[in-house]
């Protein structure tokens, strides 16, 4: 599917190296975007997010990514996908998770544990999604993480990629 970016606290030095920004944008470009996205994987149906997390599960998987990469046990602090030191996170749930997501980036950071983060959401959930409408009020999405992310003021490298409702 099509998507925007806008990018946080990056320099050009660290965009230069950072040859998994390519993957992520293969693996964002191989998911087809549909009005009531399913997938099938042994014999289970997903829909809606779940199928979405599930594509991209299975395109991350492709290149490597290591999934469901563990930061800290106790909280837990559990991302998506992690490869050498390029963090992602996909996110469907609630604009409150938004923060969550801010802070598992600002722990990373300052720990060593990722020089960059990144966060997909989608753009216009009610058109993302527009057979669950009652499901996407207060989603997580581009323009409010956008918001958010000019707003707080701790510098975090964050590529944050927006799903557009086309391909």
């Amino acid at each position: 599917m099509q998507f925007i970016k806008e990018y946080f606290f990056c320099s050009p030095r660290l965009l230069a190296n950072v040859g998994e920004l390519e993957e992520i944008y293969q693996s964002t470009t191989a998911i087809k975007w549909a009005p009531d996205f399913s997938i099938n994987l042994n014999g289970r149906e997903y829909h809606h997010q779940a199928a979405y997390n599930k594509a991209f599960e299975i395109e991350f998987a492709k290149n490597n990514w290591e999934l469901q990469p563990l930061l800290h046990d106790d909280p837990k602090l559990i991302g998506d996908f992690r490869k050498n030191d390029i963090f992602v996170e996909i996110q469907f749930g609630n604009s409150a998770t938004l923060y969550r997501d801010y802070y598992k980036f600002h722990y990373g950071l300052t720990n060593n544990l990722l020089s960059l983060a990144v966060l997909i959401v989608p753009t216009r959930p009610a058109e993302f999604f527009p057979t669950r409408h009652n499901s996407v009020s207060n989603m997580a999405e581009f323009d409010l993480a956008n918001k958010y992310f000019k707003l707080l003021p701790i510098p975090v490298p964050i590529l944050l990629i927006g799903l557009l409702p086309q391909n």
